[in-house]
């Protein structure tokens, strides 16, 4: 059976509810991100199919999961988390929860049975005195297994800062290039939030190359006020970001990091440029120093920002970015 079969919307999913009931089936009922499947989700869903004769599972939509967890989650998008939902053999059947909390959707159905896994207690689940006072019951299936989608990101993350040695060498890295996005990598594009207007400039693969060739570290410091005025989502900058770097990988140029403001003009922040948190923290964080650092913007607070940050700034003019990258690399005597 397609797993996406079982993937139902509301309406149907109320034809779904109606016929499962007057069959005499036992209907429960739960809801979780579930963005990282991981065993634990596995186990506790078993057992609660063990609890009823039908198990639904609605699963947080993206928008969601941004509200209650974190503006940078979820990993997989709604579609997939409920493919993947809907696979598991004690799933029968999946819908889309639009909202943070289950209420809605109980009310609606009235399952039998209200069931939630993980640390819960009873008496903590908000909907459970709804859930009761129409005649369901609520249960709470203990994990046997120690393990949570945040603890599997931060075990990749872990993971991810333990690079394989590289070969000895006596030359090591000659210092690190922090680059101005919009208007210095790619055409500046005002809100930009649609991958396909990404627009590599002129002159900008073969500068970084040749800087990468340099053996300095590239990363990104990128003012996006736009996701503070609401004009789109970090995901959708992500999703412009992950455009600019599948062109730049394919052309051989690695970006090492990308450091964002997300912050409106009106908010007070330490890292919107021309404020240098960005920068500070990418020099702490790569271990380099000011005099080793070198800013690349088009804009006039993308140099106050290096310069206050002790770093060297190239301001990339009409010449474009290829003229800046000559710069720097005179200027580090290569």
């Amino acid at each position: 059976m397609d797993p996406g079969e079982k993937i139902l919307s509301l309406e149907q999913m109320d034809q779904w509810v109606a016929a499962e009931k007057s069959g005499g089936r036992r209907i429960g009922f739960t809801c979780g991100s579930f963005d990282l499947l991981h065993a634990g989700h596995v186990q506790y869903l078993g057992a609660a199919r063990e609890l009823c004769d039908r198990l639904i599972v609605a699963v947080n939509s993206d928008a969601s999961v941004s509200r209650y967890k974190s503006p940078l989650r979820p990993i997989v998008p709604e579609r997939e988390r409920m493919y993947v939902v809907a696979g598991l053999a004690a799933v029968d059947a999946v819908t889309l929860m639009e909202e943070d909390r289950p209420l809605s959707l109980l009310l609606r159905w009235k399952p039998d049975l209200y069931i939630k896994g993980g640390d819960y207690a009873e008496a903590s689940l908000r909907s459970a005195d709804a859930v009761k006072e129409y005649g369901g019951k609520v249960a709470v299936v203990k994990s046997g297994f120690e393990t949570s989608s945040s603890r599997i990101m931060e075990r990749i993350g872990v993971l991810g800062a333990h690079g394989a040695p590289d070969i000895a060498s006596s030359r090591g890295s000659r210092g690190l290039v922090l680059l101005d996005r919009d208007g210095t990598l790619i055409r500046n594009v005002p809100f930009l939030h649609d991958p396909a207007k990404v627009e590599i400039l002129p002159g900008v693969i073969d500068g970084l190359l040749k800087l990468q060739a340099a053996e300095l570290r590239l990363a990104i410091v990128t003012n996006q006020q736009g996701i503070g005025l609401g004009y789109y989502t970090v995901q959708d900058f992500i999703a412009v970001n992950q455009r600019l770097l599948r062109e730049l990988g394919a052309r051989g140029v690695r970006i090492s990091k990308i450091y964002f403001c997300p912050h409106s003009l009106g908010e007070r922040c330490s890292c919107r440029k021309p404020a240098t948190g960005m920068i500070t923290r990418a020099m702490r964080e790569f271990g380099v120093a000011p005099s080793l650092t070198f800013l690349v913007g088009d804009s006039d607070d993308d140099m106050q920002a290096g310069a206050d940050a002790g770093c060297q700034t190239v301001r990339v003019d009409e010449k474009g970015f290829g003229s800046a990258a000559e710069q720097i690399l005179s200027l580090r005597g290569t």
